[in-house]
């Protein structure tokens, strides 16, 4: 059974992304720096103390890249013109989400 692309299911999909920034703003923080004392003076601890804001850090990237996708998924169903291969196109441009600035493109 082929895959076909159309307005609604592109517009569908954006909003599905759209949703998991605020999914990701839900979960647990990670409250790592609270047992740093714990292990203190052991290399393990030195990076335990760097998680906790590294961890916001990755959650920040998340979102920005799940938000990006989103809007580009609506440019996509807003400029689609009967056919999917002009949305195919303009989506396999689109870099690995988990590879470069997701501000820049890559």
């Amino acid at each position: 059974m082929p895959f076909e692309v159309n307005p609604d299911g592109l517009r569908a999909a954006a909003g599905t992304l759209a949703l998991l920034p605020a999914v990701i703003d839900n979960a647990p923080h990670l409250d790592a720096e609270s047992h740093v004392v714990q292990l203190e003076g052991l290399s393990i601890g030195a990076e335990l103390a760097k998680s906790d804001s590294l961890s916001l850090q990755a959650k920040n990237v998340l979102k920005s890249r799940f938000n990006e996708f989103s809007a580009l998924l609506i440019l996509c169903a807003d400029t689609f013109h009967g056919t999917d291969q002009d949305a195919a196109k303009r989506l396999a441009a689109v870099a690995d989400l988990n590879s470069g600035d997701p501000h820049g493109g890559n």
